[in-house]
């Protein structure tokens, strides 16, 4: 490569202006450098639709090539820079390779065109949807914080839910209420002591079945499993219930579990109005990195 002074580009180049890439080599190691075309930009999506909003910063540099201006650009072709090791101030010690001299104020105009149109087609956003509360994910949400999400954004519709299946059952106690309790004090002893058990049982299951409802996940049935105590036919259907109310509660919330799932992957494109050209200079970059 040719040495040239870092601060005497070609004639062509005047008025280009110049960063150079910290090459992190030991002081007084020279180094060759090569130029790039370095753009930095601002991609501000703010999507009505979704009401997805971000801001990105871009920082990349392109090779310099005429051929470049009549193609596509493509990922391999735009390179990832660093933000922190870009100065302004050149290294003590380097080798410059001749900057083409096709490399002008026009020209640079061109790529930023170019580069321009290049995030346009290929920069995304990918954005989930939930198609039964019609909600979308926000920025840097991931696919199961944005699940959590709708569960949380479903607990009004499911509370609604176990209410109205907490009335189900409440009416079905209510009937073993009525089929196997009375109002009326038997005279015989046994027998008042019997009733007196069997209220006593109802008033447990009729708790421990609220209680259900009230959990902010399903119990599992074996954590409610218990062996009648008084082998009364009303505590088998008591306990046969609160199975009942248990599988029913489960269901339930599985059903609304399948409604926070119901999800779709969206990808957004920027429009025009949403990239932001920071700046576009000559990038000088080591050879062994660029």
């Amino acid at each position: 490569m040719r040495q040239n002074p870092p601060l005497s580009p070609a004639p062509a180049s005047t008025n280009v202006k110049y960063l150079f890439y910290q090459s992190g080599d030991a002081p007084g190691v020279v180094a060759d450098y090569v130029p790039f075309f370095y753009v930095e930009a601002r991609v501000d999506f703010n999507d009505i639709r979704t009401g997805f909003r971000s801001m990105v910063s871009l920082n990349k540099a392109l090779e310099f090539h005429p051929i470049g201006l009549d193609l596509s650009l493509v990922a391999d072709m735009v390179y990832e820079i660093d933000p922190q090791r870009v100065k302004s101030s050149p290294p003590p010690a380097a080798r410059y390779a001749r900057l083409p001299e096709f490399v002008d104020p026009g020209f640079m105009s061109q790529m930023e065109t170019q580069f321009i149109r290049y995030l346009l087609n290929s920069f995304k956003a990918k954005v989930y949807r939930n198609s039964v509360l019609d909600a979308y994910s926000d920025a840097g949400e991931s696919l199961p914080d944005f699940t959590a999400r709708c569960m949380d954004l479903l607990g009004g519709a499911r509370r609604e839910d176990l209410d109205a299946l907490h009335d189900v059952f409440n009416r079905k106690l209510g009937q073993i209420e009525q089929k196997y309790l009375t109002d009326t004090v038997p005279e015989n002893f046994e027998l008042a002591k019997t009733a007196s058990q069997g209220r006593d049982i109802f008033s447990d299951y009729l708790e421990r079945i609220a209680h259900l409802f009230l959990q902010p996940k399903p119990v599992p049935e074996s954590d409610g499993f218990r062996s009648p105590r008084s082998g009364l036919e009303m505590e088998e259907r008591l306990q046969s219930l609160e199975t009942e109310a248990q599988q029913a509660i489960a269901a339930l919330w599985d059903s609304y579990g399948e409604k926070a799932k119901s999800v779709d992957e969206y990808i957004l494109h920027p429009n025009l109005k949403d990239v932001h050209i920071v700046r576009t200079c000559i990038l000088w970059i080591p050879a062994r990195v660029g």
